[in-house]
């Protein structure tokens, strides 16, 4: 299309060019305003985008207070069985100064143990681990104290016949073969059983 078309076009249709051009106008003027609507629509943030993210807490174990552990001097040790070993009465325990005789958590051993010479503070005790040939091996953690006390006492009563007690019944008793010096004492069954049952004793809370 020529300019002089144009031109043409301009003169014949004066007046309704300047509406052309305010309707024109209106109508820019109403998509910018349709495309200001359209534009805050898009902008507005999301809920996703406002909201705060969920705040996750990683819960604590407790720390549990161990009873302390007492260890006896054995002075005599015999095969035994269950109907022969004494009543325990865990509300009526033998004094720690007095003599004890106490039957092993198998029942098949029975114990007389001189008063006690220690009582150990343990900070952890391990689930049963299974070993070879169907033993069990728990394993007791010492704070730094008794970990030293107990590494004194191994290392001057080399060969001596020792019991851990709980509950007026023994745990295990163990001949002292050498000093320990770790903090850590392992304690070993023959059965799932018992192993679970000496773990729950040892690690028994105060």
């Amino acid at each position: 299309m020529s300019k002089r078309h144009l031109d043409g076009n301009s003169r014949r249709a004066g007046g309704s060019t300047a509406g052309a051009m305010c309707l024109t106008t209106v109508l820019l003027v109403g998509a910018a305003i349709c495309g200001c609507h359209s534009t805050q629509h898009q902008a507005a943030p999301s809920p996703s985008t406002t909201s705060a993210a969920p705040t996750t807490t990683q819960s604590v174990p407790p720390v549990v207070n161990i009873a302390p552990l007492p260890v006896r001097p054995v002075q005599k040790s015999q095969p035994t069985t269950p109907n022969k070993c004494p009543a325990v009465n865990p509300n009526a325990l033998v004094a720690p100064s007095n003599v004890l005789v106490a039957c092993d958590l198998a029942q098949t051993t029975l114990y007389t143990l001189a008063p006690e010479t220690m009582q150990l503070a343990l900070t952890r005790v391990d689930p049963p681990q299974p070993l070879t040939s169907g033993f069990y091996e728990v394993n007791m953690t010492m704070d730094t104290s008794s970990a030293a006390a107990w590494a004194a006492f191994t290392a001057t009563h080399l060969y001596a016949h020792v019991a851990f007690i709980r509950d007026d019944l023994v745990l295990e008793a163990p001949t002292i073969e050498e000093q320990v010096t770790s903090g850590k004492i392992a304690l070993t069954t023959q059965s799932p059983q018992t192993a679970n049952q000496l773990a729950q004793l040892a690690g028994r809370p105060a």
